[in-house]
């Protein structure tokens, strides 16, 4: 429940119920070998980065999750579309929560190559 409270609050853009969702001091680990790659710390450093995805056109739709209270496992397609970029590419993220907030993620994307371009100008 607390990760599709999460994921709601983050597709409808609503910051505000969000930041009540996710720890202060969250930890996320984006791979790759683009400018948004490596480890985001705190709330506050989180919630800018979103700010910097919306203007790439990303978007993200689950094919499964499954977990508990502590743990989830999402299955889904992240991409992006704007002006000269269609892309997407299937994600495995893993995600650990305490009281119903996220503390950390780590991402697992199928393909390198088109998730650098998801987050690419």
């Amino acid at each position: 429940m607390a990760y599709r409270r999460t994921a709601d609050a983050f597709r409808s853009g609503d910051l505000a119920l969000l930041s009540t969702l996710v720890d202060a001091d969250v930890v996320w680990h984006v791979p790759g070998r683009h400018a948004m790659a490596g480890d985001i710390h705190g709330r506050d450093a989180l919630l800018a980065w979103f700010g910097l995805l919306r203007p790439k056109g990303f978007w993200l739709s689950e094919h499964d999750v499954l977990g508990n209270d502590e743990h989830v496992c999402a299955l889904s397609v992240m991409g992006a579309r704007q002006l000269g970029v269609d892309v997407q590419t299937r994600v495995v993220s893993v995600f650990h929560y305490r009281d119903g907030q996220q503390l950390e993620r780590w991402f697992y994307p199928e393909d390198p190559v088109a998730w650098d371009a998801i987050f690419t100008d």
